[in-house]
C-alpha cells in the first residue's frame, strides 16, 4: 500500500510538472514594430511570436528586409527581445528590455526600430 501511495504522488507531481511546461511553452506575444531610415518609417511589421521561439518576418524590394525576433519573458513588467534586422538602409542586432504595451526604441546611424509588445498567452 505504501508503494502504491508514493506512486500516485509521483504521478501526480509528473502530471504537475508537465502541464506547468505546457502552459509556459504557450506563452506568446504581439509584437509591433516600426522600422525607419534618417527618420522616415519604411515599414510597420507586426506578428505573433512565442515565447523563446525565433520569428521572422520578410519582405523583398526596394525597402526590403528580414526581421527577426525572440522574446523572453523577464519579470512582470520587463520582456527581452532580441531583434536581427538586414535591410536594405542597413543592419542591426539589438538585445532590449521593453514594459509591456509601451513602445522602445533603437538607431543605429540612421537605421531605426521602434517595438511594442504586448503579452498574449501563457
Amino acid at each position: 500500500m505504501h508503494v502504491y501511495r508514493k506512486l500516485l504522488v509521483a504521478l501526480v507531481a509528473l502530471c504537475l510538472w508537465s502541464a506547468s511546461s505546457v502552459a509556459a511553452a504557450a506563452a506568446s506575444y504581439e509584437v509591433s514594430a516600426t522600422i525607419s531610415h534618417a527618420g522616415k518609417s519604411f515599414a510597420s511589421p507586426s506578428a505573433t511570436v512565442l515565447a523563446d521561439q525565433p520569428a521572422t518576418i520578410q519582405v523583398s524590394g526596394k525597402d526590403g528586409y528580414k526581421l527577426t525576433l525572440i522574446v523572453t519573458d523577464m519579470t512582470a513588467d520587463e520582456i527581452k527581445v532580441v531583434a536581427t534586422l538586414d535591410s536594405s538602409h542597413g543592419s542591426m542586432a539589438p538585445t532590449v528590455v521593453v514594459r509591456p504595451d509601451q513602445a522602445a526604441a533603437v538607431s543605429v546611424g540612421d537605421l531605426g526600430l521602434k517595438l511594442t509588445v504586448r503579452r498574449s498567452g501563457g
